[in-house]
C-alpha cells in the first residue's frame, strides 16, 4: 500500500514538471525569435573611389646627355645640394657651335666695314657731283657719276641684308650657347649626380646626369577608367595610404583630371585597348614619410550630401528586391525599400521607410512577415 501511494506522488510530479515544460516552451515559442531594432538617421555620407597611384614630384628638373649639345665640360652641383631657380646644374662644350659662333663675329665685323666703305664711296660720289659744272662734258660726267653711285647703292643694299642675316645668325648662336649652360627651373635640392660625361651613342637611351627636385611638392598620380571619369573633378576631397606605412593616412584633394586618354594595348588575343584618363591629386600637410615612387591607395570622396541611412544589415536582398522588416506591436512587417548609395556600413534609404519606423537589424534569416517577436 504504502509503495502504491509512493509510486503516485511520483507520477504527479512528474505530471505537474512536464506541463511546466510545456507550457514554458509555449510561451517561449509564442514570443518568436529576439530581435534588435534600429531607425532611419539622417547624416553624413560619402560615395568613394579608390583606385592605385604612384607619389610623383610635381617639380623636377632632369638634366640629359645630349649629343646635340656635346660633352660635359663641368658638373656645377653636388648630390644634396640646396639649388634655387638659375643655379647653374651642368655646362657643356660644343666645338663646332663655338666656331660657328666666331665665324659669326667675323662675319658681323667684315659686313660693318664693307657697308661703312660702300657709304664713304657714295659720300665721294655725291660731292663729285655737286663739283660738277655746267656743260656737255659736265653732264657726260654725271650719267657717269649716276650709273657709279647705282651700282655703290645696289651693293649697300646686298651688304645691308647679308649684315641682317649674319645678325639674325648670331642670336640663333647665342641663344645655342647659352643652351650650353643648364640652369635650374626650381628651387629644391639635386637628388642624383652621374658624373659619366660621355655623349650618348645614336638610338641608346639617355641617362640622367643630374636629377632635382622639390620634396616639400609631392603629387599622387593614377589613372581612371571612362566610367569613373565622370565621377571625379577637381578639388574632390582624397584619403591616401600606402602599405609601406600602413599606420599612416595622409589628406589631399584632386587638382587635375586629363581631358585627353592614354591607351595602353591589352593582350593581343581580345584586341581590345583599356581607356584610361590621367588623374593628379595634391598631399595637404606633412610629407616627410612620402617618397617618390611610393605606391598608394587613393581614395576619392566623389559624392557628400545628408541622407537618410540604415546599418547595412538592417537592410536584405533577395535577387528580385530589397527589404527590410518592420517591427510593430511585437509583430515584423517586410516591406520593399529603394536604396541608394552604400558606404561603409551604411546604406542610403530613399523610399519604404519612415523615421517613425522601427527595423529589425538582427537574425534577419529567422524572420518572416507576420512573425511575432520580442524586441530587445
Amino acid at each position: 500500500m504504502r509503495n502504491k501511494k509512493v509510486w503516485i506522488a511520483v507520477g504527479v510530479v512528474a505530471l505537474i514538471a512536464l506541463m511546466v515544460g510545456v507550457s514554458v516552451y509555449r510561451q517561449a515559442f509564442a514570443e518568436g525569435p529576439s530581435v534588435q531594432t534600429t531607425a532611419l538617421k539622417h547624416e553624413d555620407l560619402s560615395s568613394e573611389l579608390m583606385i592605385p597611384g604612384t607619389v610623383k614630384l610635381q617639380s623636377e628638373q632632369i638634366v640629359y646627355a645630349s649629343p646635340e649639345k656635346g660633352k660635359v665640360k663641368e658638373i656645377m652641383v653636388k648630390e644634396g645640394q640646396d639649388i634655387i631657380k638659375g643655379t647653374v646644374l651642368v655646362k657643356f662644350e660644343n666645338p663646332e657651335i663655338e666656331l660657328e659662333a666666331e665665324k659669326n663675329n667675323l662675319a658681323i665685323e667684315t659686313g660693318y666695314l664693307k657697308i661703312n666703305q660702300l657709304k664713304k664711296q657714295l659720300d665721294q660720289m655725291y660731292v663729285k657731283k655737286k663739283e660738277l659744272t655746267e656743260g656737255a662734258e659736265a653732264e657726260e660726267a654725271k650719267k657717269e657719276l649716276d650709273s657709279e653711285i647705282e651700282q655703290l647703292e645696289s651693293e649697300k643694299k646686298m651688304a645691308d641684308l647679308d649684315l641682317k642675316q649674319s645678325l639674325l645668325q648670331k642670336e640663333q648662336l647665342s641663344k645655342q650657347l647659352e643652351e650650353l649652360e643648364v640652369k635650374s627651373n626650381i628651387d629644391g635640392k639635386v637628388f642624383s649626380v652621374n658624373a659619366e660625361t660621355e655623349p650618348l651613342a645614336e638610338g641608346a637611351a639617355p641617362e640622367p646626369i643630374v636629377h632635382a627636385g622639390k620634396l616639400e611638392d609631392m603629387v599622387i598620380s593614377g589613372f581612371l577608367s571612362e566610367f569613373d571619369t565622370l565621377k571625379v573633378k577637381a578639388g574632390q576631397k582624397v584619403s591616401i595610404k600606402t602599405d609601406a606605412i600602413p599606420d599612416q593616412k595622409w589628406q589631399g584633394e584632386i587638382k587635375t583630371v586629363s581631358t585627353l586618354p592614354q591607351q595602353e594595348q591589352q593582350s593581343m588575343d581580345s584586341g581590345n585597348q583599356a581607356v584610361q584618363y590621367k588623374v593628379t591629386a595634391g598631399v595637404k600637410g606633412g610629407t616627410d614619410m612620402l617618397k617618390p615612387g611610393f605606391q598608394v591607395i587613393m581614395e576619392i570622396e566623389t559624392e557628400s550630401k545628408k541622407a537618410n541611412l540604415l546599418p547595412v544589415e538592417a537592410v536584405l536582398d533577395d535577387g528580385n528586391a530589397q527589404y527590410v522588416y518592420i517591427v510593430k506591436s511585437g509583430v515584423v512587417n517586410k516591406k520593399k525599400v529603394k536604396t541608394g548609395i552604400a558606404s561603409g556600413n551604411k546604406i542610403e534609404i530613399l523610399d519604404g521607410v519612415s523615421k517613425k519606423d522601427k527595423v529589425a537589424k538582427n537574425d534577419l534569416e529567422r524572420l518572416e512577415d507576420g512573425m511575432e517577436v520580442t524586441v530587445q
